[in-house]
């Protein structure tokens, strides 16, 4: 009985883990990148760089957004901080409809910034609970690739029972099979309790789309940050009050340093029920619902009464997983932590499907060739595409429209190329030459930085801007290690032909 059952499980570990395992490895990449989302941000327009403080960035945001969206219901500020260089505005026009307006201002003077279009880090933010498809299939899949994900652990650790004493006997010198399932057992060691958090917060973050009857649960909270705004009647234009007075009240009550203020929004603009909403950055408290901030009645100036907040346990839960998940609250040193071991969660899903193929390729078959394939399109292929991304970013004349979508689409293309390869080349020598392809063009980005944005490569130099130099030696060590991974593929192509030329010589003698 024990036997069968841990056959089943073995069952079930092997399919949940192949089945939708490629959407999984691009998750855990694109994921482990948004990371640092606000740092791939700056790399990406390295017009802006960062001046001043937070309220001298507040000020000049609110005297432009005074001149252009004088008549906007509704002003949405994000600030610079450590990590983030540039202020970024948004409002509504007025009128019916969503229609929104967006401008990029240095952060000292106030003046609009031109800078290149570009998504940034926020397009792996998006992609990895999106994927690029419509709302809401992207998050619909990105679900059921993380109920997978949860399986697959699950099952795993079962079927493995040994799999913490393996992890002290990795034995890179054996067969093949064997080498990759000892670093299989050593990168889901390593890291066990973030996979098993990381996929399933990944589940509640969005469980009242998946489980609409979930909404009653978290609808136990009366926070403002879910309670409704009364939308305003049309009425004569009531002015604001003047804002000054609520950013020195800020900047009293949180100072000058890093939890600095972080974002402005301004509701119901122009009416008796208009609110502003200062939020302090993100501190070490996990919760989204932990936030700091300070409502300002919006017509009068005073301070309002923090809102009544009666969460109960399912919204407390769901709000400290989603932070777990984000990690916001995380300082430098935790950050890297987190970016290691989504490295170590993409190694994981990788070595599992490459492993899928090695035990199953003496039988062959057409599953094995697709199988096969895809491995190659997902491991090797992605990060081709993802280099594709930063340099269309630097290629792309500057002044394009819509230049962040021809980045997606520079994306996507070199993707699909990576897709067709293997289709017309040998598995093994689609491998090398995609791996190799990758190391090029990561080794060869900071050379690109240089030739294209000297100017601001020097200028970050000058400012000690760690976020650009940084970025640079992070695609150097991309480069390497995917070099490293193509020399060893090269080193099997290598001894197979060295084996095959005696095999060659001896069949041509016995016909001879």
């Amino acid at each position: 009985m024990k036997e069968t059952f841990r056959q089943s499980m073995s069952w079930l570990h092997t399919w949940s883990g192949l089945l939708l395992g490629w959407v999984l490895f691009a998750i855990f990449v694109t994921g482990t990148a948004t990371y640092f989302r606000w740092e791939i941000t700056r790399w990406m327009q390295p017009e802006i760089r960062q001046t001043g403080t937070p309220y001298d960035a507040a000020r000049a945001a609110w005297q432009r957004l005074d001149s252009v969206a004088a008549d906007s219901p509704q002003w949405f500020v994000e600030l610079p901080d450590g990590r983030a260089a540039a202020t970024t505005l948004f409002w509504r026009h007025a009128g019916p409809g969503r229609r929104f307006g967006r401008e990029t201002l240095d952060s000292a003077t106030g003046r609009p910034v031109v800078a290149r279009d570009t998504r940034g880090g926020e397009f792996f933010y998006r992609f990895h609970f999106q994927l690029q498809l419509p709302h809401p299939w992207g998050r619909y899949l990105a679900g059921v690739a993380a109920m997978f994900m949860f399986v697959a652990l699950i099952s795993g650790v079962i079927t493995h029972r040994k799999m913490f004493a393996d992890f002290f006997t990795f034995r890179p010198g054996r067969a093949p099979l064997r080498a990759w399932l000892d670093f299989h057992n050593v990168t889901a060691v390593l890291a066990l309790p973030f996979y098993f958090m990381i996929s399933y917060s990944a589940l509640v973050i969005f469980m009242t789309m998946y489980m609409p009857w979930g909404g009653r649960v978290l609808a136990e909270s009366a926070s403002s940050a879910r309670a409704g705004r009364p939308a305003p009647t049309a009425s004569a234009w009531v002015a604001p009050a003047d804002f000054a007075p609520m950013l020195a009240t800020a900047q009293a009550a949180w100072g000058d340093g890093q939890r600095a203020l972080k974002r402005i929004e301004v509701a119901n603009r122009g009416t008796d029920k208009c609110t502003v909403t200062l939020t302090r950055a993100d501190g070490p408290k996990i919760s989204l619902n932990a936030r700091e901030q300070l409502r300002f009645d919006g017509v009068s100036g005073q301070l309002l009464d923090p809102p009544v907040t009666a969460a109960g346990p399912g919204t407390a839960v769901h709000d400290a997983l989603y932070g777990l998940h984000l990690a916001r609250f995380a300082g430098p040193a935790l950050r890297w932590s987190f970016f290691t071991m989504g490295l170590l969660g993409s190694a994981l899903v990788a070595t599992g499907l490459v492993m899928w193929t090695m035990k199953r390729r003496a039988r062959g078959g057409a599953g094995l060739a697709l199988v096969e394939r895809l491995n190659i399109t997902a491991i090797a292929g992605l990060p081709v595409a993802i280099a594709a991304l930063f340099w269309a970013n630097r290629l792309l004349p500057v002044d394009l429209a819509d230049r962040g979508d021809w980045e997606v689409y520079g994306f996507l293309c070199a993707w699909g190329f990576m897709l067709m390869h293997p289709l017309v080349r040998p598995v093994m020598a689609a491998w090398h030459e995609q791996l190799r392809l990758g190391a090029a063009l990561f080794l060869l980005l900071p050379l690109l930085d240089a030739l294209t944005a000297g100017p601001c490569l020097r200028a970050a130099w000058q400012h000690r801007d760690w976020a650009h130099l940084g970025f640079d030696a992070a695609m150097l060590g991309c480069g390497l290690l995917l070099h490293f991974a193509a020399n060893r593929v090269h080193r099997r192509l290598r001894l197979a032909a060295t084996a095959a030329a005696p095999a060659a010589s001896a069949g041509s003698t016995v016909h001879a």
